[in-house]
């Protein structure tokens, strides 16, 4: 069965062109004219395996459409813009987004952040236990006493990333290339809004992960 992706974008030829190009590599392609439309088509398609959401679209926009997403799924989300400044970059990330690409889109490095997305590696049958908090590595999952915590599949990778080295400080470029692998090109500052959003949604869980002054991050747990 070909793994399902939902194109979002007002602009009817820039659809066109991308779905091409994704049906080309055996993709099978949803599209979605408006943030609306992507919200309540993904509602309608549990199956959807990534989100490719615009910026800018009437009705409703890329960022409110991820934060509204993000309320009931944890699917990847690329943002797609032609809007190319730090604050929109940093926006969608704060809303939930897992990558961001600016136009004009170089189709073979943009269909390579989309494999990058889609892939997930195996992982072991095993719980990895810090307090309160519970990573299920099988089921690809965290629980905050007990409770499974509503994770973008960025923080997911980014807790397991820490988890898995605890008490190892690591720097912000071995994280980037870790999480977001070679095909992310990013800065520091997306590590940075990353932990911050991780930290909020761990609660009291969150002070496992320090800060390296001058260097990076470390999650520091000894049980």
């Amino acid at each position: 069965m070909a793994i399902r992706i939902l194109l979002t974008d007002d602009e009817e030829r820039w659809r066109m062109i991308t779905r091409d190009f994704l049906e080309h590599e055996g993709y099978e392609v949803l599209e979605a004219a408006n943030g609306a439309q992507a919200v309540q088509l993904l509602r309608e398609n549990s199956d959807v395996a990534l989100v490719i959401l615009d910026l800018m679209m009437p009705v409703m926009n890329g960022i409110e459409a991820c934060k509204k997403i993000r309320d009931f799924s944890s699917v990847p989300v690329l943002i797609v813009t032609a809007r190319d400044d730090e604050q929109s970059e940093l926006a969608g990330f704060h809303c939930g987004a897992d990558d961001y690409v600016s136009k004009p889109i170089r189709m073979r490095p943009f269909m390579a952040r989309v494999k990058a997305l889609l892939k997930r590696t195996s992982m072991p049958n095993e719980q990895l236990e810090l307090g309160a908090l519970t990573l299920d590595l099988s089921a690809n999952c965290a629980l905050l006493d007990g409770e499974r915590l509503a994770l973008t599949p960025k923080e997911y990778d980014l807790l397991c990333y820490l988890a898995q080295n605890r008490n190892i400080a690591k720097t912000r470029e071995q994280i980037l290339h870790a999480v977001w692998n070679t095909d992310f090109f990013g800065d520091a500052r997306t590590v940075d809004t990353h932990v911050k959003n991780l930290r909020m949604k761990l609660g009291d869980s969150g002070e496992l992960i320090r800060t390296v002054r001058g260097r990076g991050y470390i999650l520091e747990y000894r049980a």
